[in-house]
């Protein structure tokens, strides 16, 4: 059960810009949400037909209406580098030519490769709600929302399982458990913002859970970003340990 991962996945490509896809995931959520929010207030903050929030309109009632193709782009390719972004931050840990834990737990691996079908299956889901919107299709809008979410969990949930022995164990890669510590404390926030929106909008706070709406989907944008420090590790470097680079001379 060994190697896993790196058995099903071997570096038969240039793995030097894998932190590009977290990066334009982050950048092109981030820059999606924020073009519909300008439209919006451009127009004076209107309220759409069937818009359920009187108050903050949800990103789909924004997205449903004129600028509906720019929202199907920045699914589309949010959806894209999203995969892309749960494939490198995976691949990375067991490639010999990054972190080189090819022999880690066969647990790990295997949460590995869940975590990549649940970023696929959001990623789909998160490109198809973009097309089915809430206005023309609202039924199979609600249930691809409910499957991007759950996809969107399941790879948050994994991946963190997966990078904890970062956090919680013996530092072995400098620099880095500073990005799982940052990583897991704005999945904790969106986990936070998800119940509390939730238990607002059952009870009527429309505009409160509006308003944790949109706080919880940008922080989604820097969740993804936040995967760039977890795949820049310097290429064909052996792992240091820190009381190690704390011995080395300053001058060589």
């Amino acid at each position: 059960m060994a190697r896993i991962w790196h058995r099903t996945f071997q570096d038969f490509f240039s793995i030097r810009r894998l932190w590009l896809f977290p990066l334009l995931a982050g950048f092109f959520w981030f820059l999606t949400l924020t073009i519909l929010i300008i439209r919006w207030l451009s127009l004076g903050r209107p309220q759409y037909p069937g818009q359920m929030n009187p108050y903050v309109p949800f990103i789909s009632d924004i997205a449903a209406q004129t600028f509906k193709p720019v929202f199907i782009v920045g699914c589309a390719a949010t959806g894209v580098t999203f995969f892309g972004s749960m494939f490198a931050v995976h691949h990375v840990r067991y490639s010999p030519k990054f972190y080189g834990l090819t022999d880690d737990a066969p647990w790990r691996q295997t949460t590995s490769l869940v975590a990549l079908v649940a970023g696929l299956a959001a990623a789909v889901s998160l490109i198809f709600l973009s097309i089915f919107d809430t206005d023309d299709a609202h039924v199979r809008h609600r249930h691809l929302l409910m499957g991007t979410f759950g996809g969107l969990f399941a790879s948050a949930v994994t991946t963190t399982a997966v990078w904890w022995d970062q956090v919680w164990g013996p530092t072995v890669f400098v620099g880095l458990r500073k990005w799982c510590l940052f990583n897991t404390f704005l999945v904790l926030c969106q986990f936070g913002c998800g119940i509390a929106f939730v238990s607002l909008m059952y009870h009527g706070h429309y505009k409160s859970s509006g308003i944790l709406e949109w706080c919880l989907t940008y922080l989604g944008s820097f969740w993804l970003a936040s995967f760039v420090g977890f795949t820049m590790f310097r290429e064909g470097y052996e792992p240091i340990l820190e009381e190690e680079a704390e011995r080395q001379p300053l001058l060589v």
